[in-house]
Order: structure tokens, then C-alpha cells, then sequence
């Protein structure tokens, strides 16, 4: 009896546990994980407050939002939330991205169709057998090459991107779809498409068809601002980018804010949710942040994300929407680097999500090399170059160290990036650890051209480590021949002198940043110096031939040597 009084007793508890145990799960079933109460204003207080006390920042002006309205807004410096305007750079590319989505949901154009079906006023040329697609351009995949001197300007008029595309389109580098080259005149080429399929100037077609409707009343494409919002302008380095689509927007803190909300609402004003998913959906879920359709997208402190950002002059943007948790932030900055930004992103999401960790390995136990691995390891080895740069500008020393070393351990696993790799096909590698794969790929030869989708293999000889030894080598024996030669041979080693430092030291007394307004005239007058060079080259070699002295010899073979580096660095009008 006492046994049964338990259990009638024990029964209802159990019964009552067991069902809230159903009612909570059936509860939590499509709900994210609750995520810690932040602090929003004291977050960005600790980070902008000092920022702005030592003058590395400007202003700031950060906000927070759900899917329905500001969560949190602030701003630093003498800015207006509602009103200052800001330069969001590669936010750009987000909505011009979104204004391509409306035009294929409306029978307008293919993402997968040949541009040059779009264009009217100029053709692609066939460099490659491949035509180049919108998808290509939106996804940096289209091998256009980019530009960067003279794409900015403070003053003047912004010729439609049709005419403007007409006149400056850059050269076709690679095969589409080989390789992702962050391309702005890929963004450019397709602001004329805009303009030949619609009939409308760019930014015209912007503001009607996609910042109004995602009510971003206050932001604007046109270039140079409307005389309303010039004096508005946030305190910083200021210019335009000829390459609109892909830099030109002006918002305000108010219409960044508008526009996390569009984010996290699927674009909802302009676009259906099936095309908001193709812009944003990663092509792989172990991916990190990578570029998709006008946004980047991928999992960042075990989220997924979904931004834009951008850097123009003083201007550094980057917005995030985390949809699980229905989230979002954006932080506009005017200072000293786009680390200002990003180091509040960062600050953020450690915050909101905890610090960074590594990724959880998908393997128990290290993964280990096979036996034949060594056989094949070395075709892979050497240096590799980020292909991200202007190809024909002086810009391309920009990039001149932005190397990737791959060196094989004697068990054949790969180094690079900090990490062993493993072969697990014929021409991928995995991390030792399980947690990230990458993958070469062969030119028509068999040959190893590119490492993942973002740089390329190049020799010895092509790069920074050998051509900065190269340059001094130059520079010195062009002073000392200076010095010692005489008459034509004098003349031709000053000239090759001043060139060597000149291209340097006026670019640099220019500021390297500040060649995106253009070449000044001084810089133009030394670069013509390395256009004449295989002029100077010849010259020094008929002087060679005629003389035959160790100095006029030695004389013309540096020279010669000197016109195949002037030409791959660009260093020429």
C-alpha cells in the first residue's frame, strides 16, 4: 500500500515533467539560440570614445537594429545621424547588385546570359573564348582587370557609365570564372548595362528603382552631390569614384539603418526572397566570409552573416546582418584606416558571440599524409600572388609583398597560411586539422596556375623578394655610371638614374592612396622617361658596340635589363 501512495504520487510529478519538457522543445523548435544582453551603448562608448579623444577617428556614427525598426543609434564628431552625409564606398555594390535582381526578375536581362547581348553602346572584345556573364561581374569572376589611377576625382562631371565604360574599359586578364578578381569597372561595366537596358542615367535608375523603395530617402548615386547635402558632408578625405555601381553611394547613419533592415528582411521593398537567396547564399557551408552577389556572405563567430563594406578616402563602412538572431549593425567611420571599422565589427560579434575559436576539426585525430604525396607535393610548391590589382597601372607595386610561400615537409604536406595541408584529391588540400579545404588548379599545360580562386603562381622572378634587390641594383649602378661615364653615356645613365628615383619619390611625396585622383604632372613627366627606355636601352648599346669599354658594355646590359622591369611594373606612361 505504502508502495502504491509513491507511486500516485510520483506519476502526476513525472507526468507535469515530461510534458513541459514537450511543450519547451516543440517551443524552441526554429528559434536561435539565445544570445547575451550587450551593452550596445557602453560597447560602442569603450570603442569610439577614445578613438575620437585621440583623433584616429573623425566621427562615427553606429547603429543597431531588428527587422523593424533602431534597437540603438549614436554618433561621435561633429556629425547629425539623420542628416550628415557619409561616403559607403563598396556598400555600392550591394544595390546595384539588388537593381540587377529586380531587372532579371523582370525578363530585362540574364544572370547568365553575354553581356554584350545588354550592350548597346560598346561591345566586350573576345579576348577569351567565354563570354563574360552579369553573374561573372557581380561574383568578381568576370577576369575584367580593374583600375585605380585616375578612377576618383573631387570636381567635374560623371559622364554616364556607358560613355564612361566606353572610353576606359579595362582589358580582359583572365578566363571567366578562373579566378574571383575583385574588379570596381567590373561594377562599372555593369552600371552600362543598367543604362542600355533601361534607357536612364545610372544614378537615376537607382534612386526611383532601388534607394526609395528601400527607403534610403536621403542617399544618392549622383556624383557630384546635389548642392543640398555638400555642406552636410562628414569631416574627412573626400572624392568621387568614376566607377559608381561600385563605390559612388552617399547615405546617412539614418539610411544605413534603412538599409539592415531591407538586409534583414530579404530586400523584401525591391526584390522577391528567391533572388535575395542567390545573392546571398554560400556556395559552400564551411565557407568563411566570401563575395556572392553584391554582398559577402559566410559564418563568422559561428553566425551567419550577411554585409557589405567599403573604404573611399577617410570613409570606412561595414554593415552585418545576423538573420537568426534578427540583428543587425552598422558602424560609418572617418578616420585612420578601415581597421576602425572592422575592429568594431569584431569587438561586436566577440560580445554578442564570444571570442573567436578555432573551428571544430571534423577529424578525431590529425589527418596524415600517404606515401605517394611526397612524389607530387613539389608541383605545387612556390610563390603565389593575390591577383587582385591593376595589371597595366603603376599601382600593380602596390601588391609587390603580398606573397603566399607553399613549401612541402618531407612527408609531402603542404605549408601555407600558417597551417599543414593534406592532399585528398588530385589537386585539393585539406587542413591537418579537418576544419578548411582549398583547391588548385592547372592552366592548359597541366601546369599549376592558381592557388584557390585568389591568387596565382609566378616565379622567382616576379616577385617582391627578387625585384626589390633588382631595383637597387639598378638604382646603384645607374649612380655610379652617372659618376664615371662620359658624354652620351652620362646623359643616358642620369636619365635612367632619374627615372629609377623619381617614379618612387614622387609617389610617394603624392601619397600612394592619392594616385586614385590621378598621375601628377611631375610623376607623368619621369614615367615618360620608362616609356622612351628601349630608346635609351639602344642608344647605350650602339655606344657599347662602338666603344667596347667594360663601362660602356656593362652600361648597355643593365639598361637592357632595366626595360623588361620598367615594363613589368608599369612604370610608364
Amino acid at each position: 500500500m505504502a508502495r502504491q501512495r509513491i507511486v500516485r504520487r510520483v506519476v502526476p510529478y513525472l507526468a507535469v515533467f515530461v510534458f513541459s519538457i514537450v511543450v519547451n522543445a516543440g517551443q524552441t523548435v526554429g528559434q536561435s539560440k539565445p544570445t547575451p544582453s550587450v551593452d550596445f551603448g557602453k560597447l560602442a562608448n569603450d570603442y569610439f570614445a577614445p578613438l575620437i579623444a585621440d583623433k584616429s577617428a573623425n566621427a562615427v556614427a553606429v547603429v543597431f537594429t531588428n527587422r523593424e525598426r533602431v534597437t540603438f543609434s549614436k554618433t561621435y564628431g561633429p556629425v547629425d545621424f539623420d542628416r550628415s552625409i557619409w561616403r559607403a564606398a563598396s556598400v555600392s555594390k550591394a544595390l546595384t547588385a539588388i537593381a540587377v535582381m529586380r531587372l532579371v526578375e523582370e525578363g530585362t536581362v540574364d544572370l547568365d546570359g553575354d553581356v554584350n547581348r545588354y550592350l548597346k553602346t560598346f561591345k566586350i572584345p573576345a579576348t577569351f573564348q567565354q563570354p563574360i556573364t552579369l553573374r561573372q561581374l557581380l561574383e568578381h569572376r568576370s577576369g575584367l582587370d580593374d583600375r585605380f589611377i585616375g578612377d576618383g576625382f573631387r570636381s567635374g562631371e560623371q559622364p554616364p557609365m556607358r560613355l564612361l565604360m566606353q572610353q576606359v574599359l579595362p582589358a580582359r586578364v583572365y578566363a571567366p570564372s578562373d579566378v574571383e578578381f575583385y574588379s570596381n569597372y567590373g561594377y562599372g561595366l555593369i552600371g552600362a548595362v543598367l543604362e542600355d537596358v533601361t534607357g536612364e542615367r545610372f544614378e537615376d535608375y537607382m534612386s526611383a528603382n532601388v534607394l526609395r523603395p528601400l527607403k534610403m530617402n536621403r542617399s544618392t548615386f549622383a556624383q557630384p552631390l546635389p548642392q543640398d547635402l555638400v555642406s552636410l558632408v562628414a569631416p574627412g578625405k573626400w572624392w568621387y569614384q568614376h566607377a559608381a555601381p561600385a563605390g559612388g553611394v552617399a547615405t546617412t547613419g539614418a539610411d544605413i539603418a534603412a538599409f539592415i533592415i531591407a538586409t534583414l528582411n530579404e530586400d523584401a521593398g525591391v526584390i522577391s526572397n528567391s533572388s535575395f537567396k542567390v545573392m546571398t547564399t554560400p556556395k559552400s557551408t564551411n565557407a568563411g566570409l566570401v563575395h556572392r552577389l553584391g554582398y559577402w556572405t559566410g559564418r563568422d563567430h559561428g553566425q551567419q552573416l550577411i554585409g557589405a563594406s567599403g573604404d573611399s578616402g577617410s570613409f570606412h563602412s561595414v554593415i552585418a546582418a545576423v538573420p537568426e538572431h534578427d540583428l543587425g549593425v552598422a558602424v560609418l567611420v572617418s578616420g585612420n584606416g578601415s581597421g576602425l571599422a572592422w575592429g568594431f565589427y569584431t569587438r561586436f560579434l566577440d560580445a554578442q558571440f564570444g571570442t573567436t575559436s578555432p573551428q571544430t576539426p571534423r577529424h578525431a585525430r590529425l589527418l596524415q599524409p600517404k606515401p605517394a604525396d611526397r612524389e607530387s607535393s613539389s608541383r605545387f610548391t612556390g610563390l603565389y600572388r593575390t591577383v587582385r590589382y591593376p595589371h597595366h597601372e603603376l599601382s600593380k607595386t602596390f601588391i609587390i609583398l603580398d606573397l603566399t610561400r607553399v613549401t612541402a615537409d618531407a612527408d609531402g604536406a603542404l605549408r601555407f597560411r600558417g597551417a599543414r595541408w593534406i592532399q585528398n584529391g588530385p589537386l585539393q588540400f585539406e587542413k591537418e586539422d579537418g576544419s578548411e579545404t582549398v583547391s588548385f588548379k592547372e592552366d592548359s599545360g597541366g601546369r599549376i596556375q592558381f592557388l584557390g580562386d585568389t591568387d596565382e603562381k609566378i616565379g622567382w622572378y616576379q616577385s617582391g623578394y627578387a625585384n626589390i634587390p633588382f631595383y637597387f641594383i639598378f638604382t646603384i649602378f645607374f649612380g655610379v655610371a652617372s659618376w664615371r661615364a662620359r658624354g652620351v653615356l652620362r646623359w643616358l645613365s642620369l636619365l635612367a638614374l632619374l627615372h629609377s628615383l623619381g617614379w618612387l619619390s614622387a609617389a610617394l611625396i603624392r601619397g600612394p592612396e592619392n594616385l586614385i585622383l590621378g598621375l601628377p604632372l611631375l610623376l607623368k613627366g619621369i614615367l615618360s622617361i620608362g616609356t622612351a627606355m628601349p630608346l635609351l636601352a639602344l642608344a647605350a648599346i650602339y655606344v657599347a658596340w662602338r666603344n667596347r669599354t667594360i663601362l660602356a658594355v656593362a652600361t648597355a646590359a643593365v639598361l637592357a635589363c632595366y626595360v623588361p622591369f620598367v615594363f613589368y611594373w608599369n612604370l610608364r606612361v
